[in-house]
């Protein structure tokens, strides 16, 4: 079995000097995530736990642009994690939780709203999370405009949220069109770059599936906000426009 010493002395010398936030020898962040993966990877719980808890604390402030994937990657990592080592779960709440009293303190605290949204996927904070910024949202108009993004977009869209859909994404299908359709569509034909026709299959496929399941959530959306079945319609209109022409595409090479 590996001997992770270099991540258990990286970790220490992070730890000892976050205070002034300054090294003789700057830690790469990246490095530390491969590690805990690594650690994960071999049963190393309790290590990969205390790599996790320090990129949470920490992380930024060696590589500000390490919030994208604090938000991203190491969330998905964690909540996998957490599921199979339960002192894992635990931590990974208490992220949610001093992210959401950040968020209560300082409503235009963009980096505690990106984490709170991120890390609330999962029962019962997903859907305690979203009351919190529906609620806020009616009481206090545009609060969360400063910090909205696609991402806050496509869990409102998941969620059904009106108040929040309303305010910040607008017409449905437009969205749709916008953000899934052109999003895909301007990948599909890089899949056959792949070296590959089981990769160039499975990245197709995947292209696919990932454009029914977002149809669907954006149809389920439409009738259950606005009762409206032209909206719904027009979103599956854009979604069999761009099944045949991907069809078209892969009949012709």
């Amino acid at each position: 079995m590996k001997k992770f010493v270099s991540s258990s002395c990286l970790l220490l010398a992070a730890l000892s000097s976050t205070a002034s936030q300054t090294t003789a020898d700057p830690i790469d962040v990246d490095q530390v995530l491969a590690q805990t993966i690594e650690l994960i990877q071999n049963n190393e719980n309790r290590a990969a736990l205390d790599n996790l808890n320090w990129l949470t604390r920490h992380g930024v402030s060696y590589n500000p642009s390490f919030h994208d994937t604090l938000v991203t990657t190491v969330q998905a990592l964690w909540l996998s994690f957490a599921r199979n080592y339960a002192p894992a779960w635990k931590s990974y709440i208490s992220v949610y939780n001093n992210a959401h009293k950040a968020l209560l303190s300082a409503p235009q605290n963009c980096a505690a709203f990106d984490v709170a949204l991120s890390y609330s996927q999962h029962t019962p904070n997903a859907t305690t999370h979203m009351s919190f910024l529906e609620n806020t949202e009616q009481s206090f108009p545009t609060t969360w405009q400063r910090c909205w993004s696609l991402s806050s977009s496509f869990t409102a869209i998941e969620f059904i949220s009106e108040p929040l859909i309303t305010q910040y994404v607008g017409d449905l299908s437009d969205h749709f069109k916008l953000h899934i359709v052109d999003t895909l569509n301007a990948t599909y034909r890089d899949c056959d770059s792949l070296p590959s026709e089981n990769l160039t299959l499975e990245c197709k496929d995947k292209h696919k599936q990932k454009l029914i399941d977002a149809s669907v959530m954006y149809q389920d959306a439409a009738m259950a906000i606005h009762d409206d079945i032209s909206e719904a319609g027009s979103i599956g209109a854009h979604t069999i426009i761009l099944f045949l022409e991907w069809q078209t595409y892969d009949n012709q090479n």
